[in-house]
Formats: C-alpha cells, sequence, structure tokens
C-alpha cells in the first residue's frame, strides 16, 4: 500500500502518536500490498498505555476501528514490535470486532504472514505466545 504524508488514499480520522511509532506504523502501511488499498477499513491510531502492547477496539461493524498501540512497543526489538502493528492492522483489516478469539488471532497472523511479515509475525509469536 503505498503512503504518502496524508496517508491517502486511507481513511485516518486520529492519528495521535510518537515519531518513534510513526515510523514503525507507517513501515508496516508502506509494505501492505496495493490491492488491500480499496478495502482498508477507515481507522484510528492511538498511543496509549495498556496492559499489552496493542489492541484493537471496533465494537460494531458501522464504527471506526481503533488501533491502540502502547508507548513501550518501540523500545521492543524491531521485528517484534513491526509483528504487533501488522497483527493488529490484519485484525482490523478483517473486520473482527474487539473481544479477540483464537481462530481470529490465527487468520490476522496469516494475513499479516501474506502481506510479507512472516518473520515479523514468528517473532512476535515467540515473545507473545500463542493466541488463546
Amino acid at each position: 500500500m503505498r503512503i504518502d504524508e496524508e496517508m491517502r488514499p486511507l481513511t485516518v480520522y486520529k492519528y495521535d502518536i510518537s515519531p518513534e511509532m510513526d515510523i514503525l506504523v507507517r513501515h508496516v502501511l508502506s509494505a501492505i500490498p496495493d490491492e488491500y488499498t480499496e478495502e482498508f477499513p477507515s481507522f484510528s491510531v492511538i498511543e496509549s498505555r495498556s496492559s499489552g502492547y496493542t489492541r484493537f477496539e471496533r465494537h460494531s461493524f458501522e464504527e471506526v476501528g481503533r488501533l491502540y498501540f502502547d508507548p513501550r512497543l518501540p523500545s521492543l526489538p524491531r521485528d517484534v514490535a513491526i509483528g504487533l502493528i501488522a497483527h493488529e492492522f490484519a485484525y482490523m483489516f478483517l473486520e473482527h470486532t474487539s473481544g479477540g478469539f483464537a481462530g481470529g488471532e490465527y487468520e490476522a497472523d496469516n494475513l499479516a504472514t501474506h502481506w510479507g511479515f512472516r518473520e515479523e509475525i514468528r517473532a512476535m509469536r515467540e515473545f507473545t505466545g500463542p493466541p488463546t
């Protein structure tokens, strides 16, 4: 997916992250194949402390997805951080609502792997363990 400074053609409603996080997020978005651009859902990216490193929320399919990334994420090994971010974007793309389930987690891993993040997803799973 090609992105410029304004992240077009994506619809981004809120983008409130640090420069270090921005580098990671843009790396992931720029690596997503262009064929996914038209169907990519609208989203917001928010940097927020949480018990985990990433979280996706959308309570209905009509609602804009919100991706929450913990400020500690850039301090992780780069491949793990990229894997976590790619996984969350894949999870959002698959139109899952919040309240993760193991099958959806594996689907997101598979899609992120298809997008070219095979090693990063492997590193992420070594770090986080399998979905539960």
